[in-house]
């Protein structure tokens, strides 16, 4: 009786890696499994045999970029700049991948990229002169003021892609109070909304310097 012939499988024509990239060029907001297979030119059950649902895939690519912040040219840096590129780094892959936020807020990145992102800061301080306890309370202001600027940054962008300015949305919203009401805010009106862009600068200095007084150093200048 002959042997019965072994069938082969049709070869996968992705990775993992190759699937989450393309979401990551597609764009996290707008992806869906459907967009996704026909980026890659495949039927969308073969994308499920890379990842199980479109929640894991927003997770994935959400974990490759906070993994990848760019600080390769922080290598040499005062303690103090390098917070501050950090602080950079961390604002600028959440303002280019809004997405990577709302994963935030949902928990939806898991632990494993939280502690990367922190083991690298802890690395960088340590080998600064810091303890790995104080890294740690540093690494968690400087993640929520990126995480703060971030949000500023896109809600103004928004706003300004809608044709208003945050500081004209305040100027319209104070037309529906009578003139005597909200008169704190109408004699701050000017100041009420900053320069976003700037604003994890603003944010970070005031920490940076508490640091410098707590270690009884003085900042470099510039």
């Amino acid at each position: 009786m002959p042997t019965p012939r072994r069938s082969i499988g049709r070869p996968r024509l992705l990775t993992r890696d190759m699937v989450i990239d393309a979401a990551i060029d597609i764009g996290l907001a707008a992806i869906s499994m459907k967009r996704l297979a026909e980026h890659l030119g495949v039927g969308t059950a073969t994308l499920y045999q890379y990842v199980g649902s479109r929640d894991e895939l927003l997770k994935l690519a959400a974990a490759r970029q906070v993994s990848s912040l760019d600080m390769d040219e922080a290598s040499d840096l005062h303690w103090s700049k390098y917070i501050a590129a950090f602080a950079h780094a961390i604002q600028d892959q959440l303002v280019r991948y809004p997405q990577i936020i709302v994963q935030f807020i949902d928990a939806g990145l898991g632990p494993e990229v939280e502690l990367e992102v922190a083991e690298r800061f802890l690395q960088g301080m340590v080998t600064r002169g810091f303890t790995p306890e104080k890294a740690l309370e540093i690494q968690s202001h400087i993640g929520a003021l990126a995480i703060a600027g971030a949000v500023a940054i896109c809600r103004e962008r928004a706003s300004r892609a809608r044709g208003r300015s945050s500081t004209a949305r305040v100027q319209a919203a104070l037309t529906h109070y009578a003139a005597e009401e909200l008169p704190l805010i109408r004699a701050q009106a000017q100041h009420y909304s900053t320069d976003t862009e700037t604003i994890i600068d603003r944010l970070i200095v005031p920490l940076i310097e508490k640091i410098a007084r707590e270690r009884g150093e003085a900042l470099p200048e510039g």
